[in-house]
């Protein structure tokens, strides 16, 4: 989708203080077992996020990794509902079809970028300001799961592949990829420049989607 407006997101220093995570295989267990035992919890904390109110980290923790585990995740789905309706410059039904693709999945960065961006172009401020929130709140949940996505052992597990154009330009500001480098345990070595001309690496684990892909 093409962007409306670009909205600076004040992330701040969300990884001050941030310590090393436990990996993978213990991580993702210990998501799946929340998952078995608390489906109910994980439908209030979705309905709560759907309806702007306010979460605990731990709950856009579970939000996100949690969706993983369940039926509705389809890593490799991409929605291009909205792209005619915002090229006729019908808004507000471009603005109605995302707010049904984030019921369909309450994970997605980019959906909850360009509805703040469609909010702010129709002069919904109300509702660009709670997809903001939504946005910046699930980022920070994502960093703090994972670590800083400096080195590959805290690589920042994502759920979609447009999750890392989402954190790669929002957050380290990145202009240009200058390669990829996708290693055998699916952890992707991003080396980029950002908007002051530096060039930097991240790291992000694809491992969950490419599990649930294949």
């Amino acid at each position: 989708m093409n962007k409306i407006k670009t909205i600076a997101l004040a992330l701040g220093l969300l990884l001050a203080g941030n310590a090393a995570v436990a990996q993978n295989d213990a991580f993702y267990s210990e998501v799946r077992n929340y998952m078995a035992d608390n489906k109910a919890e994980f439908n209030k904390i979705v309905s709560s996020f759907l309806a702007g109110q306010a979460l605990s980290t731990d709950e856009y923790t579970m939000l996100y990794y949690g969706y993983t585990f369940t039926d509705a995740y389809r890593p490799n789905f991409i929605s291009n509902a909205a792209d005619s309706l915002i090229n006729l410059k019908k808004y507000d039904d471009a603005f109605k079809a995302l707010q049904t693709e984030l019921k369909r999945d309450p994970t997605s960065l980019q959906t909850l970028f360009d509805l703040m961006n469609l909010a702010d172009v129709l002069g919904k401020e109300k509702e660009s300001s709670q997809y903001q929130k939504s946005y910046v709140n699930l980022v920070k949940a994502i960093f703090l799961a994972c670590g800083d996505g400096l080195s590959a052992d805290n690589a920042i597990r994502i759920n979609h592949v447009t999750d890392e154009f989402q954190i790669l330009s929002a957050y380290f500001k990145a202009v240009s990829i200058v390669r990829k480098e996708l290693s055998p345990d699916f952890v992707d070595k991003v080396t980029f420049k950002d908007s002051s001309g530096q060039t930097k690496t991240v790291f992000f684990d694809f491992s969950r989607y490419m599990m649930v892909s294949e």
